[in-house]
């Protein structure tokens, strides 16, 4: 068990002068901007392992504090850590008096990890410190010195949309750990809107997961638009210009890949943040022969896939949402008020989803513990199936949570990585399903009516604009004459 030493700015000088019989050290950590994204761990390598000695975590930009500790002779690394990736913003660390490895200040220059490795005392130190030393990689780890085969790469890969003679070249990462078996599942990883691979590779953490579950894993890159941001085509109102075939490009990559790699082509799974969370509804209408389940966090189904999601087999559906997110509306936007498009709420979208896979049992409902109380958000749990447990609808509602990815930032209760692993780890086959998708479905009908200032209108009444919200979620304008 790793002993902790936890130390108190106020109390600890005596208590040095009292008692200590080693080195006395005076760490001084100053932050910049972003400073809750800002942290370090401070370790004593030992024989048989390594004790944590000392943390820090920011909390306010621009201030500096100190630690004093009191170090025995031996090896010590520093680990930082930036919860954003992009490093420590001016934010550094030094130490008094200056020691063998730690002359100089310490900044961690740019991504999610880095280490400085120091000694205390006389000796030699070989501290082995774990991570891409690639510097020409994604994800170098600054001070690392043993290279653990994590290093990843963007590659290109060159198809041609169907009935075009016209090749694309679009960019992926990919990894696929030495822990996965022959056969093993692929997970797609989707960006959010201005976004891109990288960032969410390393965010979420799946390459994590990837080695611990023994699963393959996909971050593509989405292309450009006319003003510059990156996305995956989904139809937004102000993209209506935009003809790039997203769907066309994920399925030839997932053959590509089926192709080339040792992967199981019924176990294909997806998820996303926002934008990439939008993209795994449309994944879910139009591919569904192809994904067996999709978790979009902080995502939506735009009205219109909702329209014409017509699938050849059910896909299991697990969405993560805050019910105060202020980007993509928990209780959605069927006015296109913010210009993305209309889209229902999200409780909507499940009944939808479930009304659909004919899952018309009551849901069961958990609530989670508050691990974090700090998060300022609870989580609670919504799942529905059938009697074989096959298709699944789960709802994570993030009560307080905003537009988060849990577990990287916002929400603390939960990893939503780790969910959607394991809601996708037992989700079932989606074989050529039962359910009767090409019956007719019920007519749409009105299901209230108001007008443009939001009051309750009669539809008998002439001479006035109405604004009616129909049963299958569509909400139309219209300007009522009667003689």
């Amino acid at each position: 068990m790793k002993a902790i030493l936890f130390v108190s700015t106020f109390s600890l000088p005596f208590l040095i002068h009292a008692q200590c019989a080693f080195t006395e050290v005076t760490i001084e950590t100053s932050t910049g901007q972003w400073s809750e994204e800002m942290s370090w761990d401070l370790y004593h390598v030992l024989e048989n392992g390594e004790e944590l000695i000392a943390t820090f975590q920011g909390e306010t930009n621009q201030t500096t504090t100190s630690q004093e500790l009191c170090l025995e002779d031996g090896c010590y690394y520093l680990q930082a850590l930036d919860s954003w990736g992009d490093g420590w913003n001016g934010g550094e660390v030094s130490c008094t008096p200056i020691l063998e490895g730690f002359e100089q200040s310490f900044e961690l220059e740019e991504g999610y990890e880095g280490y400085l490795a120091f000694q205390v005392g006389d000796g030699v130190c070989s501290t082995s410190l774990p991570g891409c030393t690639d510097p020409n990689a994604l994800n170098p780890v600054q001070g690392a010195n043993t290279d653990d085969g994590s290093c990843v790469y963007f590659e290109t890969f060159s198809y041609s949309e169907i009935g075009s003679a016209e090749v694309l070249e679009r960019e992926y990462i990919y990894y696929h750990p030495e822990s996965a078996s022959a056969g093993c599942p692929l997970v797609f990883v989707f960006h959010g809107y201005t976004g891109n691979a990288q960032d969410i590779m390393e965010y979420s953490e799946f390459n994590a997961l990837a080695e611990e579950f023994g699963f393959a894993v996909c971050y593509p890159q989405g292309s450009t638009d006319g003003s510059g941001s990156t996305f995956f085509n989904v139809g937004y109102d102000f993209q209506q210009n935009e003809d790039v075939d997203d769907l066309g490009f994920v399925l030839a990559l997932n053959d590509h890949l089926q192709d080339n790699q040792s992967l199981d082509p019924a176990a294909v799974y997806a998820t996303g943040m926002s934008n990439g969370g939008d993209f795994c509804y449309l994944l879910a209408c139009q591919a569904s022969e192809v994904f067996q389940a999709v978790a979009p966090v902080a995502g939506m189904i735009m009205q219109d896939i909702m329209d014409a999601c017509n699938p050849t087999t059910t896909t299991s559906i697990l969405e993560i949402h805050g019910t105060d997110d202020d980007v993509t509306y928990y209780e959605g936007d069927p006015y296109n008020v913010d210009g993305w498009g209309a889209y229902p709420s999200i409780p909507q979208t499940m009944d939808f989803f479930l009304d659909l896979f004919q899952l018309s049992g009551a849901a069961t409902f958990t609530a989670l513990d508050d691990l974090d109380p700090t998060d300022g958000s609870e989580v609670t749990v919504s799942s529905w199936s059938n009697d074989e447990g096959c298709p699944r609808v789960e709802l994570y509602d993030v009560v307080g949570g905003g537009h988060d990815w849990p577990g990287a930032w916002g929400n603390m209760d939960i990893d939503a990585s780790r969910v959607a692993w394991e809601f996708f780890e037992s989700t079932c086959n989606n074989e050529p399903s039962n359910i009767e998708f090409g019956a007719a479905p019920m007519q749409p009908s009105p299901a209230g009516t108001w007008d443009l200032l939001g009051r309750p209108a009669d539809v008998n009444e002439s001479g006035q604009i109405l604004i009616q919200r129909w049963t299958n979620g569509q909400v139309k304008k219209s300007f009522q004459i009667r003689e």
